[in-house]
């Protein structure tokens, strides 16, 4: 049986006590930028193939809003909603 999904998109919603020099991914946007790419799944018709997920700290925090793709592993760092069809077309599948 083939994994239900082609892509596992983790989005980093870790928060830390306020002051931490780290800082974190919740305040640095990332409920809004897992919002925007759980939507624009939808828009694309990706949500069957595709799924974002929230995830709890990937350690890299500091260059919030962390993001990692799975299965290749691709790191995206400081993502913002502006950047979610950046990481969808890259995505796309190759013939």
């Amino acid at each position: 049986m083939p994994p239900p999904y082609r892509h596992h998109i983790f989005v980093c919603l870790n928060e830390r006590p306020p002051g931490d020099p780290r800082g974190d991914c919740a305040s640095k946007g990332g409920a809004s930028v897992r919002e925007a790419l759980a939507k624009e799944l939808k828009v694309r018709g990706l949500s069957a193939e595709i799924r974002a997920n929230k995830a709890g700290c990937l350690d890299s925090c500091e260059l919030g809003c962390s993001v990692v793709v799975y299965p290749a592993g691709t790191w995206y760092s400081r993502v913002t909603p502006a950047d979610v069809a950046r990481i969808l077309d890259a995505l796309r599948p190759t013939a």
